[in-house]
């Protein structure tokens, strides 16, 4: 209830839902931010740094970025998180995911490669393949070439001995990464070997949808590159949201990628309708949805805008700009080129 209050911007209602119960640090955090009272956001940082639990410092984060969509805001809370002795491995994931999501891939890439150098969360350097290869994030060939080749000479097998409900799937995960990543580096027959690999290999029964899911995505992302949107639709049918509970909160689970894919596919074949729908239902609430928030409002202002729904496509693009407001200099284009969109819509009668 609180989190659809939020999400409908009706944070009266949602403070006095939780007033019920008494606040806890993580709400306490999110009213903060969202009330803009900075002498109670200072203080609570100040807190994430040393004397509250981390767990509560991860919820802090999560409810400011997750519920609010504040990143900026929830960055301090992740760095406190990060810088702390406890759980650094999660903590950076989280940052790095955090960063990636305000377009800042050089920031997420040492976030990655730090999180990658603990045992804690032994799928962290093919999360990193596969953050990079995200077609938004504009990541250097040179970067993507490192990261290709060490995720080749990854032994998933030594790596499987870490704890966590994705261990068992590590060595998919890595032709999953490996896939994406060959895609990225125009190396399309490349990655085409990777989903074979991944739809032939052998897995339980109940992870097959999930493997499943890898192939279809390397296969459509190699569409899309291509220029094929109604091969990348029909192979994104086997996409079918069919993630087993215990790795619903994974993030390379989450099939958000191919939501988003499939958006872009319908986009490209005149779909508007459909694709409206897919951004607009379906890239939220969802574990991941943090990372894909931007590109997600990109897309609806160019939706809406074609549909004349002048009011919608300037609070998507204003989104826009807001959330890739600190992005990497080279993906500033994008944003220059939203600002300009914003610009010429509100400058026009009735806007």
């Amino acid at each position: 209830m609180m989190y659809l209050a939020v999400r409908e911007d009706d944070i009266g209602r949602a403070e006095s839902l939780v007033t019920r119960l008494g606040k806890d640090y993580g709400d306490s955090a999110m009213f903060a931010v969202a009330e803009r009272d900075t002498a109670t956001d200072r203080r609570l940082l100040a807190e994430a740094r040393k004397d509250q639990d981390i767990a509560e410092v991860f919820g802090a984060a999560s409810q400011i970025g997750h519920w609010l969509w504040e990143l900026s805001a929830a960055e301090p809370f992740l760095r406190a998180a990060a810088a702390r002795p406890e759980q650094p491995a999660r903590a950076n994931l989280l940052l790095a995911r955090n960063l990636a999501a305000q377009g800042r891939w050089m920031g997420a890439d040492s976030a990655l490669v730090k999180a990658s150098q603990s045992t804690e969360v032994p799928e962290a350097p093919l999360l990193r393949g596969i953050t990079a290869a995200l077609p938004f994030l504009a990541v250097p060939r040179s970067d993507l070439d490192a990261i290709r080749s060490e995720i080749s000479a990854w032994d998933p097998g030594r790596a499987a001995a870490g704890s966590g409900p994705a261990a068992g799937l590590l060595p998919q995960m890595r032709l999953y990464a490996l896939g994406l990543l060959a895609s990225r580096l125009s190396d399309p027959d490349g990655a085409l070997r990777y989903a074979v690999q991944l739809e032939t290999g052998s897995v339980t029964t109940d992870d097959a949808p999930v493997v499943r899911s890898f192939a279809a995505a390397i296969r459509a992302d190699v569409a899309l590159s291509a220029h094929r949107p109604a091969e990348a639709l029909k192979v994104l049918e086997a996409v079918r949201g069919q993630v087993p509970l215990d790795l619903t909160l994974a993030p390379a689970f989450g099939e958000e990628y191919p939501r988003l894919l499939r958006a872009d596919a319908l986009l490209a074949t005149g779909k508007d309708a459909e694709a409206r729908r897919w951004l607009e239902n379906g890239l939220v609430g969802t574990p991941n949805d943090q990372l894909f928030l931007a590109q997600r409002a990109l897309r609806l202002g160019d939706v809406y805008e074609r549909a004349g729904e002048k009011k919608k496509a300037i609070s998507s693009y204003a989104e826009f700009i807001r959330l890739w407001q600190g992005c990497d200099p080279r993906l500033r284009p994008a944003v220059e080129e939203g600002r300009a969109r914003l610009a010429r819509l509100t400058a026009e009668p009735g806007a």
